[in-house]
């Protein structure tokens, strides 16, 4: 016993785009994570400039000024000896050594390098001095400038690195935040494009067949090019080929044995029907006369029909072989005309024929566009008024189109006219339309056999029509050049 196979592990599209849009969210979170731990970084190196080394920096600039202050009025005390300058020196001193006191508090790590800041010291004040030592400064006073610049240098330098680090820093983070922003852009507009690449490559698949199961009846397979939802569309699909192919055989092998059952016994009829109208048997009467022809007009029906059903079944099984050759359009109308006249007249039908003064020559099997002309022209008449008129013609195209020399052939009629909505279907097999199909006999293959002999030529067939103004039924085919 052989074992059961596992499940092939199947994506939807649901999931395959909520992946993607899962990639997408978390490089964008890894992206703004960088620039945030980045951010963060410059606002840190930011603060610490301005609450560390700007603070540093207007501290040491004040206790400068008080020295300055200090020793200015410890000059002047020495010279005026008023008290007034007195107390102001000894309010500099005062506050200078308060300012001292705030910061080694904030910065403790100073307290080494001030260390002659915080012991005691002297500042010699003599009254009366001489010149000469007014002009050098206290000794006291020089050692803490001396302090207090090197102090204010080693913080300018420390300022300027770490300017430097938090300039490289947002180099870095701009950096990073580029290239995050590009892969971000070319992974969600590339992922993207793949992804819609993908499902329209799958989707299209699946429109191709549609199309060319409603316009052309073909029934080929489409590809199956995923594995989601949209490939089982495909597979489902091709399912529906198959079976509409195995339908479309099973009708093609009824028609046949259709053919060959009736056409026999049909056949056997006519000769019966042939031979008493003959008089074989017997002189008739008018009245039987009559009855025998209605008899034999309804063989000839069947015997039409059958033969359409067979055509249409060949058309479709077998490719067609063409005897081509150059063949005049003209003639080909004309004979049309002639052949379908008597139908015409039975209904009352004015049947003309508008030819162009120059033959028109066509590359084509006879036979066959005689079939199609025969065809359009026999719908024309039967879907028209009595009194009604249908004219029947062809025009050389070669002046219009230089690069495709055709010649256009028309059919057209007064009759109700087709609606828009089923204009796509009247070349499909056994179609006919919903306002005439109970009233007009036929089998709808028609207009499917004259296309797929106009296309089979190379040729194109297409309708005109409005309800209440008639028909106008085009095709064209290769011109026969004069070498032909």
């Amino acid at each position: 016993m052989s074992e059961a196979k596992a499940p092939m592990l199947r994506f939807g599209i649901t999931f395959k785009l909520l992946a993607w849009c899962l990639v997408l969210v978390a490089i964008f979170y890894a992206t703004t994570s960088f620039l945030f731990l980045n951010i963060r970084d410059i606002v840190r190196e930011s603060s610490l400039i301005t609450s560390v080394n700007h603070e540093m920096d207007r501290s040491v600039k004040r206790l400068m000024q008080l020295l300055l202050s200090l020793e200015e009025n410890r000059k002047r005390y020495e010279i005026l000896q008023r008290e007034e300058h007195l107390d102001a020196f000894i309010k500099d001193l005062t506050a200078f050594g308060q300012a001292v006191k705030a910061v080694l508090t904030t910065h403790p790590e100073l307290a080494e390098s001030w260390k002659d800041l915080t012991e005691a010291f002297t500042i010699t004040l003599s009254a009366g001095a001489s010149p000469e030592r007014l002009l050098i400064p206290d000794k006291t006073v020089n050692t803490w400038m001396d302090i207090l610049t090197r102090t204010r240098q080693a913080n300018q330098q420390d300022t300027e690195a770490r300017i430097l680090a938090l300039t490289a820093l947002a180099q870095h983070a701009a950096e990073v935040g580029l290239y995050g922003l590009i892969a971000s852009l070319a992974a969600g507009v590339g992922g993207s494009a793949f992804i819609a690449f993908r499902l329209n490559r799958s989707l299209r698949e699946v429109r191709r067949g549609i199309r060319e199961l409603g316009q052309d009846s073909r029934m080929d397979p489409v590809r199956v090019l995923s594995g989601d939802e949209l490939g089982e569309l495909a597979t489902a699909f091709n399912q529906m080929v198959e079976r509409l192919r195995q339908e479309d055989q099973m009708r093609t092998d009824f028609i046949a044995m259709l053919n060959h059952e009736i056409r026999t016994p049909l056949t056997s009829i006519r000769e019966s029907v042939d031979l008493v109208t003959d008089g074989v048997f017997g002189d008739l009467n008018e009245r039987q006369a009559h009855f025998l022809g209605i008899s034999r007009q309804e063989i000839d029906r069947l015997t039409g029909l059958l033969n359409r059903l067979m055509q249409a079944a060949s058309l479709e099984s077998t490719r067609m072989v063409l005897n081509r050759k150059a063949v005049s359009a003209n003639a080909l109308v004309l004979s049309a005309v002639e052949r379908m006249r008597a139908m015409a007249l039975a209904k009352s039908v004015d049947l003309e024929a508008d030819l162009p003064p120059a033959e028109a020559r066509v590359w084509a099997d006879e036979e066959y566009l005689r079939q199609t002309l025969l065809n359009l022209v026999g719908n024309a008449v039967k879907f028209s008024p009595e009194g009604g008129r249908v004219r029947v013609g062809c025009a050389d195209e070669t002046g219009e189109e230089p690069r495709e020399e055709v010649v256009r052939f028309f059919v057209q009629d007064q009759g109700p006219g087709i609606p828009e909505e089923e204009r796509p279907l009247v070349f499909h097999k056994y179609y006919r339309g919903e306002g005439v199909k109970d009233r007009v006999d036929g089998a709808g293959l028609g207009l499917c056999i004259a296309k797929e002999i106009v296309e089979a030529h190379g040729g194109r067939i297409w309708l005109e029509s409005a309800p209440g103004q008639g028909s106008v039924f085009r095709f064209t085919l290769p011109k026969a050049r004069e070498k032909e």
